[in-house]
């Protein structure tokens, strides 16, 4: 048996350093302080089926709750944490997502305890795409005396793509803003076309050249006196 003990005492003897090593550091973490801490993540969604667009708002990020050993929390690296709804194998229409701690990649020993939203609402639609006509938005009036007499458009229309739904029930597109205050004479300015609704946006021709004509308001003819 004295034999058997003592042979490759280097070997046992290694092992016998592991072992207190790893008693050593579990034993360490069992010991070290619980901690808390709060996080706002970005909010990614991934596998989008093909030719589908997602139709409602969604939020940008998540606020997230996070509990465990001090250290882990320390070394955690907040950019690198986001939470991931992932839209695998999803059909048309509307689907409230649930967001669970595995969504969030934090390490094993870090507890997710809370997450707000703890819904999201993504609604599917068809990618769809239409031309439309751009109408410049005007602002303010134009100088006294002087009034617009035309607005034209180059070019004349847009291509936007975004849910059918949405499509089907836009009749045109707009610009930013263009001021025309006290203005007296014909100008040109370039704009930006805007397409104002969820999950639209303009493929072709983003930026248009608005020319707006003003000239002098009608004076009205003189009225005529009577016959004496």
């Amino acid at each position: 048996m004295a034999r058997l003990l003592f042979r490759n005492p280097g070997t046992k003897l290694l092992a016998l350093v592991i072992a207190l090593l790893v008693w050593f550091v579990l034993s360490g973490q069992r010991r070290e302080r619980i901690s808390e801490r709060s996080y706002r993540i970005p909010l990614s969604i991934v596998n989008i089926p093909p030719r589908t667009i997602i139709a409602s708002p969604v939020p940008a990020a998540a606020d997230v709750r996070v509990r465990g050993p001090f250290t882990a929390l320390r070394q955690l690296e907040p950019d690198r944490l986001e939470a991931v709804i992932d839209l695998l194998g999803s059909a048309l229409g509307e689907k409230v997502h649930t967001l669970e701690p595995e969504d969030i990649n934090v390490p094993p020993d870090v507890e997710i305890i809370s997450i707000a939203p703890g819904e999201v609402r993504i609604v599917l639609d068809t990618l769809a795409d239409r031309h439309l006509p751009i109408v410049p938005k005007l602002t303010g009036e134009a100088a006294p005396g002087a009034q617009i007499v035309d607005v034209l458009v180059e070019p004349r229309v847009a291509r936007v793509i975004g849910p059918a739904e949405a499509l089907a029930k836009m009749k045109s597109v707009t610009t930013d803003p263009i001021s025309v205050a006290s203005r007296s004479a014909t100008f040109s300015v370039p704009a930006t076309v805007l397409a104002e609704a969820p999950g639209v946006r303009v493929r072709e021709g983003q930026v248009v050249t608005v020319t707006i004509r003003i000239g002098p308001v009608p004076t009205p003819a003189a009225e005529k006196k009577p016959a004496p």
